[in-house]
């Protein structure tokens, strides 16, 4: 039998404890990007105008440019990795019906709507588990890379002259920013009163 193709209109809920988690992960994962990208404009500015010596116009012109280039590149990268073939197996007839049986689509909570349930719920589980071993500790010892970088900016912001000030910025907010977005999954992940195996 052919499924019918899954919208995000009609996506199932999942269970509390699971969809807590999921939100917590598309959250962090925005906060992560865009810190990471405020990151590297940082980065680069400080290489520009601190090490190169270009001038503070052109630091920030150049750095804004590679930024989004690479940001472009990254987005399309990924893109790229994500296309999937389309189901052609279940045609809508007359627009109203599709191949499955009627009462048995995701609306209607029938077997479909079961199994796209279940389906979502394995895939969030393990997904979940795969984080819980790579981070190991709501807080772990990668957090010293944060830390380091935001000492780095502020040391730059505090005692530099004015044309690296913005990157040393750019540093410690990507950097709060990254810190943050890590002390978020690791709550989604390890929740409080659960112990880390």
């Amino acid at each position: 039998m052919a499924h019918s193709p899954r919208t995000e209109a009609a996506r199932p809920e999942l269970r509390s404890e699971l969809a807590s988690f999921e939100k917590t992960y598309r959250i962090s994962k925005a906060i992560g990007a865009v810190a990471a990208v405020v990151w590297l404009y940082g980065l680069l500015e400080v290489a520009l105008a601190g090490i190169l010596r270009v001038g503070f116009g052109k630091a920030v012109g150049v750095s804004l440019t590679l930024t989004v280039l690479l940001v472009m590149a990254a987005y399309l990268y990924f893109r790229a990795g994500m296309k999937t073939a389309e189901s052609g197996g279940c045609a809508v007839l007359h627009g109203k019906q599709g191949c499955s049986q009627q009462g048995c689509d995701s609306a209607s909570g029938g077997c479909l709507g079961k199994f796209d349930r279940e389906i979502g719920e394995r895939i969030v589980q393990m997904e979940r588990n795969k984080l819980a071993l790579l981070l190991r500790r709501r807080i772990g010892v990668e957090m010293v890379l944060p830390l380091f970088w935001i000492a780095v900016g502020a040391k730059l912001t505090f005692s530099s002259g004015s044309t690296i000030q913005l990157g040393g910025l750019a540093l410690v907010a990507g950097s709060l920013g990254l810190a943050g977005a890590r002390l978020c999954l690791g709550s989604g992940v390890f929740p409080r009163g659960v112990l880390p195996r």
